[in-house]
């Protein structure tokens, strides 16, 4: 029984080496990413946090400018230098207009 075993175990040593190599690193990695998922946690709950600010503070101009378009009336504009149109005109665009093409970049 002894002759097999030794027979048997020249790549025991190399193979245990390999074995605790690919452990080792995937214990490394599992850790980095770890890392990384609360970094990214971390990340997200600040721009949670910026955009409950941003949402604040659009929502308080939202607020200035209802007051402001209440405020104002025909007669407050035509104060403030502002004209009433004589005529106004719908432009449409067609699909070509919403296209970039070649001929249209080489025109420039």
């Amino acid at each position: 029984m002894k002759s097999i075993a030794i027979a048997c175990t020249p790549y025991l040593a190399r193979t245990s080496a390999v074995l605790a190599a690919v452990i080792a690193l995937s214990v490394l990695l599992y850790g980095v990413f770890l890392l990384e998922a609360v970094a990214n946690t971390a990340k997200r709950t600040a721009a949670e946090r910026t955009v409950r600010e941003i949402a604040s503070r659009v929502s308080a101009l939202e607020g200035q400018y209802l007051t402001h378009t209440q405020a104002l009336t025909l007669a407050r504009a035509t104060d403030l230098g502002f004209v009433v149109p004589a005529d106004s005109t719908t432009v449409f665009a067609s699909e070509g207009a919403r296209t970039l093409t070649a001929s249209a970049v080489g025109s420039r």
